[in-house]
């Protein structure tokens, strides 16, 4: 799916919410935000043993932000191998993208692509380098 309105990326960070909710198994007793959020970032961890875990730290109040993510959904468009790609507000998850920095040993940027694959950072990059990156070579 291209993101070519606010309605489109709405679209997309809708499925990821919903995903998010139907993740029952993660929410079983109530846990306090810290733990919810360990959790959630070794789950990202376990999961890259799977298959690769792009991480997008968005900005929506942010102009390159939403340029960059558009653009970059159109490069991932062309990459043919199995990745999850997860997009993490900063204003909303802001505690979520700190843990991960703070985890990660990767300073905060906004917006930041995270490729975890096999447990680890294999390339990150922020702002307009982003769509640097060489993706398919990541990520299959």
């Amino acid at each position: 799916m291209r993101i070519h309105s606010k309605e489109d990326f709405l679209s997309v960070f809708d499925k990821i919410v919903s995903h998010f909710d139907n993740m029952s198994w993660f929410f079983k007793k109530k846990k306090k935000e810290s733990e919810y959020l360990n959790d959630l970032h070794k789950e990202y961890i376990k999961l890259s043993y799977q298959r690769p875990q792009v991480l997008f730290k968005h900005s929506h109040k942010c102009g390159t932000s939403t340029w960059v993510l558009r653009e970059f959904n159109e490069m991932l468009e062309g990459v043919d191998c199995s990745f999850d790609f997860v997009l993490i507000n900063v204003f909303d998850k802001r505690p979520l993208s700190n843990e991960l920095s703070r985890v990660l040993d990767i300073p905060h940027q906004s917006p930041q692509v995270l490729v975890l694959k096999n447990g680890k950072v294999t390339d990150h990059a922020s702002h307009g380098h982003i769509l640097q990156l060489n993706i398919t070579h990541l990520l299959c």
